[in-house]
């Protein structure tokens, strides 16, 4: 083998763990994963930032001679990555819960729309919360302080130095606790209002029996819950900014968990 060739596929073999770890983040975090992309963008995307960041992150001092000890390594490094992107991506799915919530609520539930964000059938709110969430997101500079991030997870848990604390068990419940909290927080307004309108619709069938509410009942359920959707969309600034400083401390929880 050459020399040029043998130089190139060392450096492949130390670039490829810390880059499998960017990728792996890449592929599940909010903003940096748009299903709707290109393939080839996403794939240029995420090979960019990795040939970026592996380089300054891993020396190649501590790679296995083992090819089962090295593929072990890799495993564990994409591991790593998926992890982090789902804890991220996991507290902005919030919104989607709160607007899953309302479109039951309202009556909205059975005209679902296709999600170009999860590639599924999903709610006329849900759908329509999570993507202005998404862009909120973007526009707060929350997908760079994720690279920062993740660029910044190799200091704490440097490659091939995993250590699984206990305690991560407990990071996933707090992480299911926040994001059913922070879906019925955005939801908890509408929900309100229909129960008024619920209450007040029940009084109207007892005290006038002669109308037929559920006529009139489901298209104001869903104007009332529309129009209070809608005055209350820019408190969704301030949840997303919650969602961002929940989100830099669940990262920080989980790498010092992982890091020993």
């Amino acid at each position: 083998m050459t020399g040029p060739v043998a130089a190139l596929l060392g450096a492949v073999a130390t670039m490829l763990p810390p880059g499998l770890r960017v990728v792996g983040l890449t592929v599940v975090a909010p903003g940096l994963s748009f299903q709707q992309a290109p393939m080839r963008a996403r794939v240029a995307l995420a090979v960019g930032l990795a040939v970026a960041i592996a380089p300054v992150a891993f020396d190649g001092s501590k790679v296995p001679e083992s090819p089962l000890q090295y593929v072990g390594l890799c495993l564990c490094e994409l591991l790593i990555g998926l992890a982090l992107g789902f804890v991220a991506s996991a507290l902005l799915e919030a919104l989607r819960f709160g607007g899953e919530v309302l479109d039951l609520q309202i009556g909205l539930h059975a005209g679902q729309l296709y999600d170009p964000t999860s590639g599924s059938h999903s709610g006329i709110l849900s759908t329509g919360w999570y993507m202005l969430a998404l862009l909120l997101f973007v526009t707060i500079d929350g997908h760079h302080s994720l690279l920062r991030g993740l660029s910044a997870s190799f200091a704490i848990v440097p490659v091939g130095q995993v250590t699984v604390d206990p305690d991560l068990w407990t990071l996933a419940g707090d992480l299911g606790t926040s994001v059913l909290t922070l879906g019925l927080r955005v939801a908890g307004p509408v929900m309100a209002a229909l129960l008024l309108a619920d209450l007040a619709f029940g009084l109207v069938a007892r005290a006038v029996p002669q109308i037929n509410v559920f006529l009139v009942g489901i298209p104001a359920k869903i104007a009332i819950g529309l129009a209070v959707a809608a005055i209350g969309a820019p408190l969704l600034l301030a949840n997303v900014a919650r969602i961002s400083e929940l989100m830099a401390r669940g990262l920080d929880a989980m790498l010092a968990g992982l890091g020993g």
